[in-house]
């Protein structure tokens, strides 16, 4: 029997790396991204058995996501696997972002995670089986100064899941969190996270998207709750407890500040 995958942030990175290992396992899977476009090409450098559906959608607007799970339902849609990988990051001073992107940002990795987990985690138990995988990161265990909202957004993203997980369990269902380190990807360059100035990004050695990609697999296939990928995620998260407040964020606030302009 096929087993079908819906992944959200498929057109690169993570959810396409993701996209590619399902596929060479003889997934069906469902792509979903807001760059048509981006995403078409995407499925198209695909190689499996069966081809990888589309849907453009931009998931930080709950209209057009309703919309997006409304025709899911209508076309008897139901999914064995989710995977909630698509995020935004923003870094700096929090007070000096600019707040539609922050909205945008926290809609989309919080919101619209929460919605789709919902919307999935209700037909997989009625269903008696299926698995939530949701792309959490190290810093969900910490305040992150200058990556303070994005911190706070995949602490959300954990908390829930695991959360979820202890619910489900005895329906057949598993939810997990994945905690990665900085990913090779562009979502720290200028314009996304724009973490290439900060010391965490010249300092400590990052994954590859393959890598993250083979994590969330296995968490599948095992149903893990909680999976840390590597040993930086692993000394970020374990070190979390144990570390007085305020040397935790001065540590902190000294890998994520950067060089950015002064504000008044």
């Amino acid at each position: 029997m096929t087993t079908t995958y819906l992944i959200t942030g498929a057109s690169e990175g993570i959810g396409l790396e993701i996209a590619r290992q399902a596929a060479a396992e003889g997934a069906a899977i469902l792509m979903v991204a807001r760059d048509e476009a981006r995403l078409r090409a995407a499925a198209t450098s695909i190689a499996g058995a069966i081809r990888p559906q589309i849907a453009a959608v931009d998931l930080a607007d709950p209209v057009a996501l309703d919309a997006f799970l409304a025709d899911l339902d209508a076309r008897g849609y139901r999914p064995d696997v989710v995977v909630n990988n698509a995020g935004q990051g923003a870094s700096g001073a929090f007070v000096d972002a600019d707040w539609a992107r922050l909205d945008a940002m926290l809609r989309l990795n919080m919101n619209a995670l929460a919605r789709i987990s919902h919307w999935a985690a209700r037909g997989m138990k009625a269903r008696g089986a299926g698995a939530i995988v949701n792309l959490s990161a190290a810093v969900a265990t910490r305040p992150t100064p200058y990556f303070a909202a994005y911190a706070a957004s995949k602490a959300f993203v954990t908390n829930l899941s695991i959360a979820m997980d202890s619910e489900l369990r005895g329906f057949g269902v598993s939810v997990s969190a994945i905690h990665p380190p900085a990913v090779r990807t562009s979502f720290g360059t200028a314009g996304k996270a724009d973490l290439k100035s900060t010391l965490v990004h010249k300092l400590f050695p990052t994954v590859g998207p393959a890598t993250v990609a083979r994590a969330v697999m296995s968490a599948v296939r095992r149903r893990r709750r909680s999976v840390i990928i590597g040993p930086v995620a692993g000394i970020v998260m374990g070190t979390a407890p144990i570390l007085p407040r305020g040397f935790d964020l001065a540590f902190m606030t000294l890998l994520f500040k950067g060089k950015r302009p002064a504000t008044a």
